[in-house]
């Protein structure tokens, strides 16, 4: 219970994560739209949930997460919330949503290992 404890964003983003791209799709025919837009909303869920478990295993082991330890952690969420998709009948599978997912995760990485690398591991010395 203490490992979900210490990952509770994590799993909050991947649960928002799995409503938001799972709900019929006429829930959000209110919200404007763009072309594309549905791509920068993909970016975005899973940035948050790419830094979200980055910050949450950093601060449970005391180091950075090895970034194939990171990807191997975000893939299968990629993988499944496409996936769920072809049993909804509003939604569908598509390939291209699967690398928008995949471009917000590797920025989440690139940014919090730019971020260490600039600040420090944020561990004190002395």
């Amino acid at each position: 219970m203490k490992k979900i404890a210490a990952y509770k964003f994590t799993i909050l983003t991947a649960a928002i994560i799995l409503i938001a791209l799972l709900v019929p799709a006429k829930i959000f025919n209110e919200f404007p739209t763009a072309p594309g837009i549905d791509k920068v909303v993909h970016f975005i869920l899973f940035f948050l949930f790419t830094f979200a478990y980055g910050q949450e295993y950093r601060k449970e082991h005391k180091k950075v997460p090895d970034v194939f330890i990171e990807t191997a952690a975000v893939m299968p969420l990629i993988l499944v919330s496409e996936l769920l998709q072809l049993f909804t009948r509003s939604r569908h599978f598509e390939l291209l949503d699967m690398v928008a997912d995949a471009i917000g995760a590797s920025a989440a990485i690139f940014a919090a290992g730019l971020y260490h690398l600039l600040c420090g591991s944020g561990k004190k010395k002395g």
